[in-house]
């Protein structure tokens, strides 16, 4: 493995695609091939911290202070890394009031785009094997922030709703933009079909269209079905495997994590993202 970890962002311009079920459920089958992983959460939305914290322990440093240009903090990463309910899974958990760090981030640009960066990567290519970042659905400043610190982009799209696609060109155009700009280190890793219902024909019509259009090292082999499990685990702010370990969709990111492992294992050979 490269550098001694990964770090790969979660990422769609489109909103419901199931970023966040991508990242905690993959982070948590990750972790059950003894991999240690960190989940970082910047989306202000903070469904991924609520899914992930260990009940009794709220963060007092959260991504909000890790951020903060007034902050100044300088005390190590791992003030701000907290242990989630699953065994080799840790998260840097965020606050709904992060938002308000986007003006005073904007103001500081370019400069701030690598602040995330600064701050994290040699930590986690130091202390975990995979770093995954769960981002707003939104092409702007977060998101770019999350690409300057990662190794990769990971796209989801929702096999459900042909609407999921329409980001799809201005996430791999934003992805080159970064490399070009500043993050040599960061390739298009691979587009995951998420919420697959094949007796749907709008399914079945998506996921046809991307295996004609896409190289077949740009999409994951391994496909989440849509399953009522993922919708209870995370209305019970629980992942599936907490919810229903033996459920389609868990045996699916299982699959997901193998494949994943052994993608990243010949990371240095994957290519830059495809602008067509």
């Amino acid at each position: 493995m490269q550098k001694g970890g990964i770090i790969i962002s979660i990422s769609n311009n489109k909103g419901g695609v199931g970023k966040t079920s991508v990242t905690c459920n993959l982070a948590v089958a990750l972790s059950r091939l003894k991999k240690r992983v960190l989940v970082v959460d910047m989306d202000h939305q903070c469904n991924a911290s609520e899914i992930l914290r260990m009940e009794g322990v709220p963060p007092t440093n959260t991504i909000y202070e890790l951020l903060d240009p007034d902050s100044g903090h300088a005390g190590n990463v791992s003030e701000f890394v907290y242990p989630s309910r699953q065994s080799n899974v840790d998260c840097i958990s965020n606050i709904e009031e992060s938002s308000a760090l986007d003006i005073p981030l904007a103001k500081a640009s370019p400069q701030s785009f690598t602040i995330l960066r600064d701050k994290i990567r040699r930590f986690c290519l130091k202390s975990y094997d995979y770093t995954l970042i769960d981002n707003p659905p939104s092409i702007g400043l977060w998101l770019t922030l999350s690409l300057y610190a990662s190794d990769f982009a990971l796209v989801p799209v929702d096999a459900g709703s042909g609407n999921s696609l329409d980001g799809l060109r201005r996430v791999l155009e934003m992805i080159n933009d970064i490399r070009t700009a500043g993050n040599s280190d960061l390739k298009f890793l691979r587009l995951l079909v998420n919420r697959v219902h094949m007796r749907l024909s709008v399914s079945r019509q998506i996921v046809k269209y991307l295996q004609e259009r896409l190289p077949a090292d740009q999409l994951f082999d391994t496909n989440v079905p849509s399953n009522t499990a993922i919708q209870k685990a995370e209305f019970m702010k629980q992942t599936v495997f907490e919810y229903e370990p033996t459920s389609r969709a868990a045996s699916a990111y299982r699959q997901l994590a193998k494949e994943l492992v052994t993608i990243t294992n010949g990371a240095n050979t994957l290519e830059p993202a495809d602008k067509e």
